[in-house]
Formats: structure tokens, sequence, C-alpha cells
């Protein structure tokens, strides 16, 4: 289990970014700097915390990231959702943030099931749909849904 999850935080990572185009028209310009995984917390059997750090150039204005929430699915079965803490970006600067993330696996969802995977490490039969609200400040906001996102595709080095 502790394998898989490491495997989705930075999806959930590369899913913030993608929630920043929907404030900025110059979003491209945003960059992950740095990426580390701080702590991992088994909660439970069906459960765990981790702590990530991320480093972000921002040079547009600040934003906040708040109500994310990703959906990871096998074969189109929810197994695991994961929820981040709210994410305040200050504009013009380049800093690392520390984000604690939440994630539990679905009830309906055997466990088995998932070790069986993690230790063939086929991430192919994985999909994740994830939704969030970016906004400025001030309550300016835009709901953002991001749907059928392949794991593989994300986690895959280059």
């Amino acid at each position: 289990m502790k394998l898989n999850v490491k495997k989705c935080i930075p999806v959930l990572l590369a899913f913030c970014m993608l929630l920043l185009g929907g404030c900025a028209k110059t979003y491209k310009d945003i960059k992950v700097t740095s990426f580390d995984i701080i702590s991992i917390s088994p909660k439970g059997l069906d459960a765990v915390d981790a702590v990530v750090d991320v480093g972000l150039d921002n040079p547009i204005v600040g934003f906040e990231v708040f109500n994310a929430v990703a959906s990871i699915k096998l074969s189109g079965e929810e197994c695991m959702s994961i929820v981040a803490d709210q994410l305040v970006v200050e504009g013009h600067s380049e800093k690392v943030y520390r984000i604690p993330l939440h994630g539990s696996l679905s009830p309906s969802f055997n466990p088995l099931e998932l070790l069986k995977l993690v230790k063939d490490m086929d991430l192919s039969k994985f999909t994740m749909d994830a939704k969030a609200r970016v906004g400025l400040r001030g309550g300016l906001g835009k709901d953002i849904d991001i749907k059928d996102i392949k794991l593989e595709k994300l986690l895959k080095k280059e």
C-alpha cells in the first residue's frame, strides 16, 4: 500500500499544476522546481496521511487551490480517494510549499487486489478523476474538473 500511495502523490501534485491554468493567462510560466515526499503514515488498514514539499516558481499573482479531491480508479471502480489541504500560492515568488494529503481506500474496494497490482507495478489499469476550486484571494475563482487521467502516463519518467 505504501508504494501505491507514493505513486499517487505526484499525480495529485500534477493535478494541482493543471488547475493553475484556470485563474491565470500565463499559467505556462508557473514551474514546479522541486518535489519531495516528507512522510507517509498509514492510518489503519484503509487510510494514509502524507506530507509533501513542492517547490513552485510563480511569476504571476497569488492564488489559492482549495476543495481539491482526487479519485483513483482501477478499471473504472474507485479504489482510493485523496484530499489535499488548502494551498495558498504567493504571487511573484519562488517558494517551497508543504502540502498535507489524506488518502482512504473506498469501502467497496478489495485491498488485496491493490496489493497484487502494486506488486506487479501494473499502472495501466489506473485512472484518476480530480476536481478543485482555484481562485484569487479576493474570492473570484473557477471550479476545475478533470476526468480519466491515465496514471501510467502521468507517472512515467522521461
